[in-house]
This record gives C-alpha cells, structure tokens and sequence, in this order.
C-alpha cells in the first residue's frame, strides 16, 4: 500500500512538472515582444529575427530540466577566474556562449546583445542559466552582432565578442574534428600535417585546432591549412593563467558549440589519435551507413607503440619519409580496447558532452558502438614520458603476461596517398626557395633608402 502511495506521488509530482515546464515553455515562445537595434547598423535578413525560448521544444526544456538535477555537468575548476566569452554562435532559434570559467554551472547570467556598434540594444537582456559547465544559451534578438553576460543588469559585463554564424539550414560539412588543445615540448608540424591530410582522406573537411603553446615553425603548417580552409584555430588564452591540460573541458564544450549546424558530424580527438575505415570503407562511409535516430558512435582504440619524438624540422624528402609517423611506428597492441575510445556525434543532438562520450542526449537518440573491423581510432602512445608513462608496452598485464604486440601498419594503398599529401603540403611550406637578391629591381630598394637585398634582406629601423 505504502508503495502504490508512493509511486502515485512520484508520478503526479511528475505530471506537475511536466505541464509547468510545458506552460512556461510555451509562454516564452508566444511572446511577441521584439527590440529594436541602432537604426546606423545594417540588419542582414539572417539577423532579423527574434525568439524568446532557449528550446525548440518542451521535450527538449524537460529534458535540459532533467540533466540539470541528475547533475550532469559538475567541474568546479578554475574557481579562482573572472567570467570572459571564448566564443559565441547564432542558430536558426537561439545564441550559445562559451565561456573560459568553470564554476558557473546553474548559476544565472544574464545574456547581453550589442548591436554593429557595439552599443547594447535597449531591453533586450535576458536571464539564463549555466548549464552545461562554461556554457550560456540565449534568445535570438534582431540585431545581435556582439554578446556579453553579466550578472546582474546594472554590472559591466566581459568584453562583447562578435558572433560566429552558424544559422545554416544545412551544414557545409559533413565531418569535421575538434582537436584538444595543442602543447608541450615536442615539435608539432609533423603531427599537424599527418593528423589533417589523415583526416581529409576520411572525409573530414574542416578540423578545429586549440592551441595552447607552439612555436614558429610549427605555427607555419597551421597557418597555412587555415590559409586553404581546412583547418580553423582557436588560441586559448585569458588573463588568469592555467595549466593547458585546464582547457580541454573547456574546448570539448566551445567546439561542440562551434561545430553545431556547421557540421553535420563532428569527432573529438587528441592530436596523437586520428580514425580509420577499413580497406573497403572510409570512416565518412561508415558514418553514413548509420540508421537517421543514431547521435552518437563510439570507436575503439588501437594503440601504437610511439618509440621517440617526431623530427624537430623538415630537412629533405627522404628524411620526411623516414619520420612520417605511421610509416615509422606500427607497432601495434594485437587487440583494441574501449578503454579511453572516443566518439564522433551528432553536435545539435548533444546535450552535454564529454572528453570521451555524450554525457546527454536529447530524447530519442541512440549510441552505437563500432566494430573494430569497421573502424577504429589509430592512439601513437609515447614510450619516452608524459601521460602514458615511460615503457608502457612493457608493463605486465594484469595476468602477469608481456603484453602482446604485432605489426599493423595503415592499407597500402591509404599509406601511398597519405604519404603524397604529406610531401606535397610540408615541401610548399617548408621546403622554401632563397631569394634571388640579383632580380629585386634596383629602384624598389634605393628608393626607399634600404640596403643592397644581396647584403641585408631587411632594414634596421
């Protein structure tokens, strides 16, 4: 009897909710209040529109209800920070901030919208909540070029960041990768190149990159994809330092945000990982063989034993050959584990993600796991220091056995075209032609009073 009472009590406390979160979601988008920006801006017509839910649904606010009291998304890093904006992104119905703090989650912060002259938009702020962890989602307002938050509405706010468009009725991209934040000691520019040529022959068509530290020549690569348009590059850095390895919850939340109606899949991995498809297949083909109510697939990992560090810098043909990562090291572990696998998702069907996995998903989408004969994630693990520790593959298992290795390089005819777009972006780049001081017109340079070219290629000023 006490049971019965109980669940009756349950399922009424239930229904309750339901019809207050219903109501109140449905007052929200009924409302036709709208404001008005600076009659100085010109107003595109994908900025003309105005909303007053975060939500497309009462389902979807239920469900966002719901993660909030299991505690979903719970950090409490970084406490020591003020509040500033790493990114901000419009959507056809609403605007999601990133912000750098991490102990704001169900806090309330009050979205703030500027117009193209940055000044506020009369009566258009509006109360929200933190949820996930470094995440505000906000109205549309007509207007809204820049966004702030601040607690209260007589307090300054961060400094407004221009929002990224991403209000597409279809995304550009079919796959895309966020790569967690770049840094460390060892050189990155054969890494780089590998990770994203990689990638592109998968099928992915833009790679977000957050960078931490990188030096000159690294930088070079990466300059040179964003130059082509395959790779975007986000600098992670604030006023209160941090550790690196303290921004990639931070990045896994903005890139999840940035990927979202902009790509219609999008992987989260480390710049030492990258996925392959099998001899049949690639990875774009096996994510497109997936049924329409799938959101999330999870891959194992292969892991590789990485014997040293890449080459500092690039020298000639064949010494690039020789140091390009997956002809050098292919030695494998003979099974693959889904311990630390990774996942590839769909951005606007996440609620909350993770490092790993989706943590929340709207309602009715499914997680699938991928067989290793399908694809997998290729994981280099370093046997010199850092994370993996030293020797790992050399540590017993929990039986007492060596572990067991074996050689599994990538499908000949992958390797052959990974190998020529690896030679043909490092040699554009790095493979650098001197000048030919004798051919700089005479005029060019005496006229402005700068050296002979043949003596000084630049001036002292």
């Amino acid at each position: 009897m006490r049971h019965n009472a109980i669940r009756t009590a349950l399922f009424l406390l239930f229904i309750f909710v339901f019809a207050f979160l219903y109501l109140k979601w449905n007052q929200m988008a009924s409302s036709n209040m709208e404001y008005a920006s600076s009659s100085q801006c010109n107003i595109q017509p994908w900025n003309q529109i105005h909303t007053n839910a975060v939500t497309e649904s009462w389902m979807n606010s239920f469900s966002q209800w719901l993660w909030m009291i299991l505690d979903l998304s719970v950090e409490n890093n970084q406490n020591y920070t003020s509040i500033s904006i790493l990114g901000a992104y419009v959507y056809p119905n609403h605007i999601s901030i990133s912000l750098t703090a991490q102990y704001l989650v169900q806090q309330k912060l009050h979205c703030r919208y500027y117009d193209c002259k940055r000044n506020e938009i009369p009566g258009s702020a509006y109360e929200s909540v933190v949820f996930p962890e470094s995440v505000v989602h906000c109205p549309r307002r007509i207007g809204a070029e820049f966004m702030s938050v601040s607690r209260g509405l007589n307090e300054e706010g961060p400094e407004p960041v221009r929002i990224t468009y991403r209000a597409y009725e279809k995304p550009l991209h079919d796959l895309s990768v966020c790569v967690a934040p770049v840094y460390g000691d060892e050189p990155k520019w054969l890494q780089i190149v590998e990770f994203v040529e990689h990638m592109k022959l998968e099928g992915a068509s833009i790679i977000y990159f957050y960078v931490g530290t990188i030096s000159d020549y690294d930088r070079k690569i990466l300059n040179d994809y964003v130059r082509t348009g395959d790779v975007e590059v986000i600098e992670l850095h604030d006023k209160y330092e941090r550790p690196y390895y303290a921004w990639h919850l931070i990045s896994i939340q903005d890139c999840h945000l940035r990927s979202k109606y902009h790509s219609k899949w999008v992987s989260f991995l480390d710049l030492d990982e990258r996925i392959s498809g099998n001899v049949n297949q690639r990875l774009i083909d096996v994510i497109d063989s997936q049924a329409a109510d799938v959101g999330e697939m999870i891959f194992p990992v292969l892991n590789i034993v990485k014997y040293g560090d890449v080459a500092e810098k690039f020298e000639n043909v064949d010494q690039l050959k020789n140091e390009m990562m997956f002809r050098k090291w292919t030695e494998t572990v003979v099974e693959t584990t889904m311990n630390a696998s990774k996942a590839i998702v769909r951005p606007e069907k996440i609620g909350v993600m993770f490092i790993h996995y989706a943590l929340a998903k709207l309602p009715g989408v499914k997680t699938i796991e991928i067989e290793d004969t399908e694809a997998l994630v290729r994981h280099y693990r370093s046997t010199q220091h850092r994370v993996d520790g030293a020797n790992w593959h050399l540590e017993p298992q929990i039986d007492g056995l060596p572990l067991q290795l074996t050689q599994t390089p990538l499908e000949p005819e992958f390797a052959r075209n990974l190998t020529d777009a690896i030679m043909k972006r490092v040699l554009n780049v790095y493979d650098t032609v001197p000048v030919k001081c004798t051919a700089i017109a005479r005029y060019l340079w005496e006229s402005r009073k700068f050296p002979d070219p043949c003596e000084s290629m630049s001036p002292v000023f």
